[in-house]
């Protein structure tokens, strides 16, 4: 039975838009198609249905998510990452890097009424501004937030007993990483994103029930980015294989960390910001520790209500920001509504069936399906 993953491969965090583009598919991949042109001109579409044509074909597959359209796509990868189609445009735009032998470019601009187009002159330049300035005000919503974040943490940094905190970081990732001996590649992608329908986690398509669970909790600045941090460190130093799943709001934590080929996954369930532990439906519970285990009680009752009002501020910073990505997500879809109709869509099908075709032969030959 096919597998079929979900990632977000970009995310509007606390440092504006962030991409980890680059590993949404390996450098070994065997061909990519790169997608141009404009809002509305059928990319996100074009790859949903290759997507579900080879998922339907028993073909693994990876679909990596828009963070500012969480209904659109930016991504799929085919089998073992034999074929990759994504979205070449901004804010993440990438270009050929072996043009020929392995990326080529599709411009579906082709397709599109210039004319029609034209018409809407106006209302595009309209409406691309609007996108644009209400990204800028999310962007500073969580960079106040992220302010706001920092205070949270730096009261309970105060009150770690940070013997013990290094003592479990240096026990808990030898035992994370024992007899795990593929070498391989260290992926970087985010498990969710803010997007204009709040905060989303595609966890379940990422732990099965077959995973053993390393489960931690504890409240920020309690630890936890520390032994993330030493444990990514030791997977990197000994050239193993990974998956390191960042933070949607704030890409220099990381929340969770996967080990494929030993079906292990180190994940922060403490739900300070996200939702995790509700997100996950597989997975067995090998080992569990909480990191405010380690924190003196009476400094932290000592200025609770500190704690409480940084927390308040951190919240109510990514509550606007979603608010702003939803309302740039509108009139997105109004810019889209200048294009759609000017779409020949009988040479977008046939641009589709042409695709399947060649991606099918290639794996084809590559000894795959």
């Amino acid at each position: 039975m096919a597998k079929i993953r979900h990632f977000f491969p970009g995310g509007n965090t606390c440092y504006g838009f962030y991409s980890f583009y680059d590993y949404l598919v390996s450098p070994f991949v065997s061909r990519k198609i790169i997608l141009k042109g404009g809002p509305g001109v059928g990319k996100s579409t074009l790859m949903h249905q290759i997507g579900e044509y080879f998922s339907a074909n028993g073909y693994d597959i990876e679909y990596h998510w828009c963070s500012s359209d969480n209904n659109s796509i930016d991504g799929v990868v085919i089998g073992n990452h034999k074929i990759a189609l994504l979205d070449g445009t901004a804010p993440h735009i990438v270009e050929p890097r072996y043009p020929g032998a392995v990326d080529e470019i599709i411009n579906l601009g082709q397709f599109w009424d210039r004319g029609q187009i034209v018409s809407h002159r106006e209302s595009i330049v309209k409406l691309t501004s609007l996108v644009s300035l209400n990204f800028t005000r999310a962007y500073r919503r969580l960079r106040e937030a992220k302010l706001a974040y920092e205070e949270w943490e730096s009261y309970y940094e105060e009150a770690q007993d940070m013997i013990a905190v290094n003592r479990n970081i240096l026990a808990l990732t030898d035992d994370f990483i024992e007899q795990c001996s593929p070498i391989g590649l260290q992926r970087h992608l985010f498990y969710g994103a803010i997007t204009p329908q709040g905060l989303v986690t595609t966890l379940e398509s990422l732990i099965d029930q077959n995973y053993s669970l390393f489960a931690i909790t504890g409240s920020p600045g309690s630890g936890i980015k520390h032994l993330f941090k030493h444990t990514t460190n030791m997977l990197t130093l000994n050239n193993l294989e990974c998956e390191i799943l960042h933070n949607p709001f704030n890409p220099d934590e990381i929340d969770l960390i996967i080990l494929p080929s030993m079906q292990r996954a180190l994940i922060n369930v403490s739900g300070n910001l996200i939702p995790v532990r509700s997100s996950l439906s597989g997975g067995k519970y090998r080992r569990q520790l909480d990191f405010d285990r380690f924190l003196c009680t009476d400094t932290i009752n000592s200025c609770m209500n500190l704690i409480e009002n940084a927390r308040d501020r951190t919240k109510a910073g990514i509550k606007d920001a979603i608010s702003f990505v939803n309302w740039a997500k509108r009139y997105h879809d109004e810019l889209e509504g200048c294009y759609v109709p000017a779409m020949d869509i009988e040479q977008l099908s046939k641009l589709r069936d042409t695709l399947i075709k060649e991606i099918e032969q290639q794996l084809q030959s590559n000894g795959e399906g």
